[in-house]
């Protein structure tokens, strides 16, 4: 039987499916009986799964693995699609074609990259320019460059998720600098193409998405920097307020205390790199939402917690 991925759930189909766990957790209802939590994932998307009257013992008889066979059935429940499971069990590791598992860009990744490095090799600066073409001749970067997601879950959430993110910032860059003349050029793209670096070891994508030690422990915006200086130390007469202007840009580029920076943005290259992340970010997080959204007889979708309020589906629909 040909395998039915979550982008192609209606509500009230029959499920018997491996799907790999992204999260799972044993909780208690108001009447204290006991009901398994579970993220489900394919390479198309998420769906929430809940088993009711479940035990302790059946719970940890689950163990740690990442794919776990599921039977159950699929409902609506305010305005989001969700998985009523009946039966939970180990598969063998054999069955599982990872492919379908790990979502991917829809995007050419080669072509996306070489558009990345022929924006870098815009650059005249001659500093920021060896410091990119030391990045871009480094194989073992590359290949994790290109492969990385860009996030666990709310964008780009996909293998080369950090390639497409940050080409499309780039793009931005690009647009926007010829606007206003204040802005360092070399500077600015230069901060965009390096800002997410560090997600190459802040995240895990092997099997599943997920932090590494180093992303808990350190974060990208701190590995993005020391992966920077290592770099540094290879280019003769690198200048210090040019190298901590960068180093100011990627750490300041989440924008807010709240939002994980150590710095706020204070120079107007890091000012304009933070909207132009956040925009790109943000709009596709939004498509995200609304593609995922299964109930076409609605106008909004379900209450979203990354923007926490409902999101209108039918602006783009009308002929004004």
């Amino acid at each position: 039987m040909s395998k039915k991925f979550i982008s192609q759930f209606n509500s009230g189909n029959t499920i018997d499916d491996i799907f790999l766990v992204q999260s799972r957790e044993l909780r208690t209802t108001k009447n204290g009986s006991l009901y398994i939590q579970a993220q489900l994932a394919d390479r198309t998307g998420m769906i929430e799964g809940r088993m009711w009257d479940a035990s302790a013992s059946f719970f940890e008889s689950l163990g740690n693995d990442a794919f776990l066979r599921v039977k159950g059935r699929t409902e609506i429940y305010q305005n989001r699609m969700q998985l009523i499971i009946k039966n939970i069990s180990k598969t063998n590791q054999e069955d599982i074609r990872l492919e379908d598992y790990l979502p991917g860009t829809e995007k050419d990744v080669n072509e996306m990259f070489s558009e990345l490095k022929k924006i870098a090799g815009s650059i005249k600066q001659p500093h920021l320019q060896k410091l990119l073409n030391l990045f871009f001749n480094d194989n073992d970067f590359c290949k994790n460059f290109c492969s990385a997601p860009a996030a666990v879950q709310y964008h780009h959430a996909f293998l080369g998720g950090v390639l497409e993110h940050t080409l499309s910032v780039a793009r931005l860059g690009i647009k926007i600098t010829p606007l206003y003349p204040t802005l360092n050029r070399d500077l600015l793209i230069s901060g965009i193409i390096l800002h997410d670096i560090g997600k190459i070891t802040e995240l895990c994508y092997e099997k599943n998405f997920h932090y590494s030690d180093e992303g808990q422990l350190v974060g990208h915006l701190i590995s993005g920097v020391l992966m920077i200086e290592e770099k540094v130390k290879q280019i003769d007469g690198f200048p210090k307020t040019l190298l901590d202007l960068l180093r100011h840009m990627i750490l300041s580029h989440h924008g807010e205390y709240e939002w994980g920076s150590p710095k706020l943005p204070m120079t107007l290259e890091a000012l304009a790199l933070h909207y132009l992340d956040n925009i790109d970010a943000k709009i596709h997080a939004f498509n995200k939402a609304i593609a995922g959204d299964k109930d076409s007889s609605d106008n909004w979708t379900g209450y979203n917690k990354m923007f926490e309020r409902k999101l209108f589906k039918k602006s783009s629909d009308y002929d004004y």
